[in-house]
Order: C-alpha cells, then sequence, then structure tokens
C-alpha cells in the first residue's frame, strides 16, 4: 500500500508541546472546521428542512460502516450515536436477556468505574449475581454453565493490559455465555477483531485514538448472526422499522438500525466523520503495525527509574503504555511544565497513550529526552 501521510490531515497543536494523554480527545482533523461550517451554513438556510434535505439522519449507519473496518466488523453491524455508558446498557441488557436462564454476570473488579454501574444495574434488573474476578487468570475459571455475560473492558484503564478477545469469546462460547466488549482504549490504535474473534457485542468512545473530538458519539457493535434475534434494549422512533409513520405501537427496523434510540446528535457525528473519512485513507492493520513499533521505541528508551505497568508484549498492550513511578503525580505534574501532557492513574501509574495515526518516531524520542532531562 502506498504510503500516506497521514499525520499531514491533523491540525497541529501549539508549537513546543507533546500530547500523550490517554485520555485525550484526540488530535482534531484539518477538515473539521470546514464540515462543522457547512453544517452551521445548512443550519442557516434549511432550519427544519436540514432534516429531509440533508443527510443528517443518515449518519448513524454511515459512520458505523466507516468504523467498521477501523475494529474488525463487518458492514452494516454497527451504528453511531448515544454515549459508551448507554451502549453498554443496551449491550448488557440484550445479552442477559438472550441467556435468561443464567443467572451470572461475570466481569473485571477493575473495571472502569461507569462501566461497573451499568453494569450493577443490568444485574439486578435481570436477577443476576454479578462476579468480579481480581485478575485476568481468574477469568476462565469464573466462567461457567451459569454464566450469562462476560464482560469486559478490552484495555485495562489503568495498565493497559489487553485481553484476547478470540481467546476469551471462545472459552465462554464454549460455556454457553455471550460476550461484551468495551474498546475505548484500543479502537483506532490496537486490532480488536470483532468478527473473526467471533465477538457478540462491543460498544466505545468514540474520541481517544479515533479523534472524533469533544462531544464524539460512542458506538454499538451487534454480532450480524444475532441481530434478528435481539429485540432493542431500548425502544426510540429512530429505530422504528417506519420513522415518519408516526405509529402508535413500536416496530423495529432490520438489522443495526434496530438500535438507534433517539435524535442523531448531528454536529458530534459531523465531527466525527470527518475523522472516519482520515481511516478511510489508510489500512488499518498499517497503522496497529505502527502502534506497537512506538510502543516498543518509548519502552526501550525511557529512564530505568519508570517500572513498566503494561505487558511487554505489544500484543497484549492497548493503546497506551503504561509506567509505575514511587511520585507519579508529581511526575505528571512535572512533564506538564515542560510541556508534556501525560496522564497519571493513582496510587503510582503514568499512561503516555499513542495514536498512530499522528505521533511519529520523533516524537517518541523528544518525549524520552525530556524524560530524561527532567530526571537526571
Amino acid at each position: 500500500m502506498k504510503k500516506r501521510n497521514v499525520a499531514g490531515q491533523f491540525a497541529a497543536g501549539p508549537r513546543g508541546w507533546l500530547y500523550f494523554d490517554a485520555n485525550s480527545i484526540g488530535a482534531m482533523p484539518k477538515i473539521a472546521p470546514r464540515r462543522m461550517a457547512k453544517l452551521l451554513a445548512e443550519w442557516q438556510a434549511l432550519r427544519r428542512r436540514g432534516w429531509s434535505e440533508s443527510d443528517w439522519l443518515d449518519a448513524p449507519r454511515r459512520l458505523g460502516d466507516k468504523l467498521a473496518p477501523v475494529i474488525g466488523a463487518k458492514k452494516g453491524s454497527v451504528i453511531v450515536g448515544d454515549s459508551t455508558s448507554v451502549n453498554l446498557h443496551k449491550a448488557l441488557a440484550m445479552a442477559a436477556g438472550l441467556r435468561r436462564g443464567r443467572r451470572v454476570i461475570v466481569s473485571e473488579a477493575g473495571t472502569f468505574p461507569t462501566d461497573l454501574y451499568v453494569a450493577q444495574q443490568v444485574a439486578r434488573r435481570y436477577r443476576c449475581r454479578l462476579v468480579l474476578v481480581k485478575d485476568p487468570s481468574e477469568l476462565d475459571a469464573a466462567i461457567d454453565r451459569r454464566t450469562a455475560v462476560v464482560y469486559l473492558s478490552h484495555t485495562d484503564y489503568r495498565t493497559g493490559h489487553r485481553h484476547d478477545l478470540r481467546a476469551v469469546t471462545r472459552r465462554a462460547h464454549a460455556r454457553g455465555a455471550l460476550t461484551v466488549w468495551d474498546l475505548s482504549h484500543s479502537a483506532g490504535a490496537v486490532a480488536t477483531d470483532l468478527a473473526s474473534g467471533d465477538a457478540d457485542f462491543a460498544v466505545g468512545c468514540g474520541y481517544k485514538y479515533l479523534c472524533g473530538g469533544p462531544g464524539a458519539p460512542g458506538y454499538l457493535y451487534v454480532a450480524p448472526r444475532l441481530q434478528a434475534r435481539v429485540e432493542p434494549a431500548f425502544q426510540g422512533w429512530f429505530g422504528h422499522a417506519e420513522p415518519m409513520a408516526f405509529e402508535p405501537r413500536f416496530r423495529a427496523a432490520r438489522g443495526i438500525q434496530r438500535h438507534a434510540v433517539g435524535t442523531p446528535a448531528v454536529a458530534g457525528n459531523v465531527l466525527f466523520e470527518a475523522a472516519l473519512d482520515v481511516f478511510t485513507r489508510v489500512n488499518p492493520a498499517e497503522l496497529f503495525r505502527k502502534h506497537a513499533a512506538l510502543s516498543q521505541l518509548l519502552i526501550s528508551l525511557v529512564p530505568e527509574e519508570l517500572i513498566l505497568a503494561s505487558p511487554s508484549d505489544p500484543h497484549r498492550r492497548g493503546g497506551f503504555v503504561a509506567f509505575r513511578h514511587r511520585q507519579a503525580e508529581a511526575l505528571v505534574e512535572e512533564l506538564q511544565a515542560r510541556r508534556v501532557v501525560a496522564s497519571v492513574r493513582k496510587p503510582n501509574i503514568v499512561r503516555f497513550g499513542l495514536s498512530p495515526l499522528y505521533h511519529r518516531e520523533t516524537d517518541v524520542r523528544e518525549l524520552a529526552r525530556r524524560l530524561h532531562a527532567m530526571l537526571d
């Protein structure tokens, strides 16, 4: 594949600054201001007619089809809209509904707190017991014939540990359970392989490595083999077979569209699509190889005071690399003073997020140089 200057598709930040924040909303695509200006012109000229004369209503499925290759999904299996938490509620509720005879949802004690809140509510609603393992090594023993759903963050938000989606899904299916994955710290940086890994449901955010910007919508993946079997967790008019028929009774649309709910967030979709259009110009596999190379380079260059907390194998790491340092919070504050943006997870984790879209080898080397200068 011909090399493309993907980094050149993004607006540069303030001169001299290095952005490696694992919480990042992502760099802004250069085309985003023009796309937003077009939307504002349509709003001014069309007003209400924009819903019928523009492409606003088509965006959730259109963006889903553009996102699908990035997360290893098939066309027609992803819909964009709502937040990650709302989509996780949908996915867990649908999965639990398909396994009503089972009474256990398995997850991790250290998963992102808002995801746990959602899992707790779904477990109560379906009268399930939520089993939380403390370590990935305990996962296999926790999945048994009572398990309805295995829910996991594909990448741990503290250490960057990445689960083997294919292997975990295979174990869950062998015991009759379904899987739900949160791809927020993976999508756009590393391979997720939803279709080839036989995943059942997945969710994620549109920012971080997908560069959807502030207010970016989330997304929902439903395996094609399940789409005719699952009823929507939330019934809304844009999931209706004929939304503009205004029928008093709900009739679900076919395929992934049935999981749309309310009016699309048009402005957020416009910004997200500007980023997804950059992804359509590159081969995701090449991006993922670049990410692995950048993360390995960073690990090889950081000072010895930083102890690797992420797996050493790049195939077991997500979008960021985590290190332990006894004064992690102070270190990140000092980096900020040296024009480096990183992130911290208490008590002692420093995280450096790496985007293969716009980070370069020279950026990683400069980060290492500033780290050495600071700690020396």
